[in-house]
């Protein structure tokens, strides 16, 4: 039945002030939502405890997790771990394996391949971030922006799926910036005893040639365990083949040349100067014998525990040096202040080659299946850890235990000389994010003449790899193409090198039989690229 009774005043303000708690109420639960309180309590802490599983490269034992640095981030996010380590190599392959078989872990850190990336998303095996995400965790978004990657996978993908993990973020070392490897280090006591002159930067055949002297002459006195140049295929690739021939690599094999059209690296001359060098060392025992055999840290042991060896691959960070000073006192009872030297390698003709580095390396991905609670725990984590609060207990542990400031501000590291944060807190993978290379550069926990030494070599890096412009710049086009042809154009190449320095018959004719049974693989790949910008 119709009627036309006016409401009356007193049921109009009943009516409007039921309206403004629905509308206050629902406004209430957006913003809990959006700002990320929906899962804490009055007091700001997390109510649900949830387990997350993590998948990470870093090394941890059982025991490791007992202790209070990891208790801190466990409670602070109320979070349980479901640990799962990744040998390094295996890496590629079990995360590979997990992610196409719906058996990703909730979170996991890795080695980012873009074509397997780009398939991923379009098959919906990577988690899609909220948009709102960038609001949301402004640090991470901060640091995400520096990485370059992230915002040229939005552009292709329309969303957010992958986070580039950022390499440096308030102390970049150099520029223009090259990733970390390229460093080596000798035996500083035996290169005295041999007369070899100590520089910052080597090229490959004054090591060689300091081998030798090494070799005819064992100073160390070590007899048939010497190893005068102890490298595995990686670091075979890494210093001699790349600071010869910059296109060496599977990183920049595909690069545009001086005519506008683009090649394929490892046809280049310089890669034959590079295999020449490796044949030399071999045929000559100074490589060990059944150096392509090694793997992991069998090479680095000669030098650091076994004290056998006059030269291994270091890389250039402050951290790795430091690691070099624990294990040579730990095993050889040695001070490798006075026994060590580290230097850059550069080509033949003095400049130093690499891939101009973008600022991230590998990257952070979500199952597609975790939980939104889980996610935007994790999440939080992340985002605290690349303030500086989250930085300095990252790296230094915690102030007025493991560490504090001086007068002038400076930092104090309070571990006892010799040890590290690793020593006292093992297992330490909560840095998921920002990686370690950008704190190493101010750690006061590891000594002074190491991080200067490591600023030195990244510095000498952009000099000579500026002057000549031998750096390889990196190639977004080439770097975010994604193709079937590319994909299977895709080499091991420190395997397909060994191969060709081991073979019978000469290096040159076999290098240049290699180079032809390839193209029926590699030119597809130079046709797309080269038809890229018609």
């Amino acid at each position: 039945m119709k009627t036309n009774k006016r409401l009356s005043a007193k049921s109009i303000l009943l009516l409007l002030l039921s309206m403004s708690l629905v509308l206050v109420t629902a406004c209430s639960k957006g913003d809990s939502s959006s700002s990320g309180e929906s899962g804490k309590d009055e007091n700001g802490n997390y109510k649900d405890k949830l387990k997350i599983s993590v998948a990470s490269t870093v090394t941890v034992k059982d025991g490791d997790m007992d202790n209070e640095f990891h208790k801190y981030w466990m409670d602070k996010y109320n979070i349980e771990w479901d640990y799962n380590f990744v040998e390094w190599d295996s890496w590629g392959e079990k995360l590979r394996l997990w992610i196409n078989s719906g058996d990703l872990p909730d979170v996991a850190v890795w080695d980012y391949v873009h074509g397997d990336a780009m398939n991923y998303i379009d098959q919906g095996l990577l988690y899609k971030f909220p948009d709102d995400w960038k609001e949301r965790w402004p640090n991470v978004a901060k640091a995400y922006s520096l990485t370059g990657l992230g915002d040229k996978l939005e552009e292709l993908t329309g969303g957010t799926y992958i986070l580039p993990r950022p390499v440096y973020f308030e102390n970049k070392p150099a520029d223009p910036l090259t990733n970390q490897i390229g460093v080596i280090a000798i035996r500083k006591d035996w290169a005295e005893a041999v007369n070899f002159e100590l520089k910052d930067a080597y090229t490959t055949s004054e090591l060689m040639e300091y081998a030798r002297l090494v070799k005819e002459k064992d100073p160390g006195k070590v007899g048939s365990k010497l190893v005068p140049i102890s490298y595995k295929p990686d670091d075979v690739l890494t210093n001699i083949m790349m600071p010869n021939s910059a296109h060496s690599r599977v990183e920049s094999a595909f690069y545009k040349g001086e005519d506008g059209k683009y090649k394929w690296g490892p046809a280049d001359p310089e890669t034959l100067t590079g295999l020449k060098l490796v044949q030399e060392a071999y045929k000559e025992g100074l490589l060990n014998p059944e150096f392509y055999t090694w793997k992991s840290s069998e090479a680095s042991n000669n030098f650091r525990v076994n004290g056998t060896a006059a030269v291994m691959s270091l890389g250039g960070l402050a951290s790795y040096r430091q690691d070099v000073d624990k294990d040579m006192k730990k095993n050889l009872n040695l001070n490798s202040d006075d026994v060590v030297h580290t230097a850059i390698v550069l080509g033949e003709d003095g400049k130093y080659r690499n891939l101009e580095q973008v600022n991230f390396w590998s990257a952070l991905i979500f199952s597609p299946d975790i939980s939104k609670e889980k996610f935007e725990r994790v999440m939080d984590l992340v985002d605290f850890s690349v303030t500086e609060e989250g930085q300095m207990i990252l790296n230094m542990g915690f102030e007025g235990t493991d560490w504090k400031y001086g007068e002038n501000k400076e930092l104090i590291s309070l571990l006892p000389e010799g040890t590290s944060l690793g020593d006292k807190y093992p297992g330490r993978f909560e840095g998921l994010y920002l990686l370690g290379d950008d704190f190493s550069m101010i750690n006061p926990a590891i000594k002074q003449e190491y991080r200067d030494t490591a600023v030195k070599h990244y510095q000498n890096k952009a000099k000579f790899g500026k002057e000549g412009g031998a750096l390889a710049l990196y190639d977004w086009d080439v770097q975010l193409y994604d193709s079937k042809a590319k994909n299977q154009a895709t080499f091991n190449y420190a395997e397909e090198y060994t191969n060709l320095i081991l073979q019978d018959g000469d290096l040159e004719a076999n290098w240049k039989k290699w180079v032809e049974s390839k193209q029926s693989l590699v030119q597809p790949v130079l046709d797309e690229l080269n038809n890229l910008k018609k």
